[in-house]
């Protein structure tokens, strides 16, 4: 619900079992900032109200208005409650409070007018490497016979939308099934990358590195992976600004892995609502109070 609606405040929006959300809010309360909290549960929702022409939502009795404005998709009560019908209600507020804010250009929004290829996965890959990050060597097949190609070991999978974890190409291949010699979908299937893996998120003009150290392939896997703050970070940032400027982005995440012949840095991904939870916990707030800085202070 809303804590505060006064002009001035962060507008926090999203599901009530988001542990980023929970993050910031208490990062802005240590800063002072005032919070307008906006989150649904899975159970229970606030009372909400928008007459399109008359400007200001109405939750409950108070009139909707933030300075800056924060909003994730919940992807936590789906994962929480499955059959529950939770990913049809963050659908729906998510839509809902999001256009609202997309109407308001006066309150401040991350990647308010970022462009289509930040949710494309091949596209921005291509766009990187004509900025010049290198990539991995990346194939796009349901075929058999291409998948075939890679010596064991060599390779990795992963969902060309996105919304599932990293596996090795053997994993992917004994779990799916093959007709007329192709699967149902492709998958985006790249040469196998090493250690360092680096994260770096950039928040307005500031920018936070990370070396994410885990035995899993994709870290993401199990909740064990450290995480550790680097004091430089690295010069693939200047382009990475530029990758984000072109697709007009001015908050997300970005994973580089290691070639293992060149010990480069490889680029993987540019996530535009990425998690942020354990960084910020590593740094004792620094992420969460750029995040904010840039939202609603600066």
């Amino acid at each position: 619900m809303i804590k505060s609606a006064d002009g001035g405040c962060l507008l926090v929006a999203g599901g009530g079992l988001d542990p980023n959300l929970t993050r910031l809010i208490e990062i802005a309360q240590r800063r002072q900032i005032p919070v307008c909290e906006l989150r649904h549960g899975q159970e229970e929702s606030p009372h909400f109200s928008w007459h399109l022409t008359q400007g200001q939502p109405r939750v409950g009795t108070q009139l909707l208005s933030a300075t800056g404005a924060f909003i994730r998709y919940d992807v936590f009560g789906n994962l929480n409650s499955p059959n529950s019908g939770a990913s049809q209600r963050a659908s729906g507020w998510y839509q809902a409070l999001y256009g609202w804010l997309l109407s308001q250009n006066q309150i401040r929004l991350f990647n308010r007018h970022h462009l289509p290829a930040v949710g494309n996965k091949p596209a921005m890959l291509i766009l990187a490497q004509n900025l010049g990050l290198p990539i991995p060597d990346t194939w796009i097949t349901n075929e058999a016979e291409e998948l075939g190609k890679y010596p064991v070991g060599s390779a990795i999978a992963k969902p060309v939308a996105g919304g599932d974890f990293c596996y090795s190409l053997e994993e992917l291949h004994s779990s799916i099934q093959f007709r007329n010699g192709c699967a149902a979908m492709p998958a985006i299937v790249q040469n196998r990358l090493v250690a360092p893996e680096i994260r770096v998120y950039v928040v307005g003009n500031y920018a936070f590195a990370f070396e994410i150290r885990s035995q899993h392939l994709d870290y993401r896997v199990k909740q064990d992976a450290e995480v550790i703050p680097l004091k430089t970070v690295p010069t693939e940032v200047e382009l990475l600004r530029k990758l984000m400027a072109a697709l007009k982005m001015d908050f997300g995440a970005a994973d580089f892995k290691t070639d293992p012949k060149t010990k480069k840095l490889v680029f993987l991904e540019l996530n535009s609502s990425p998690m942020f939870v354990k960084f910020d916990q590593v740094l004792d707030g620094a992420l969460c109070e750029a995040m904010i800085q840039t939202l609603v202070v600066s």
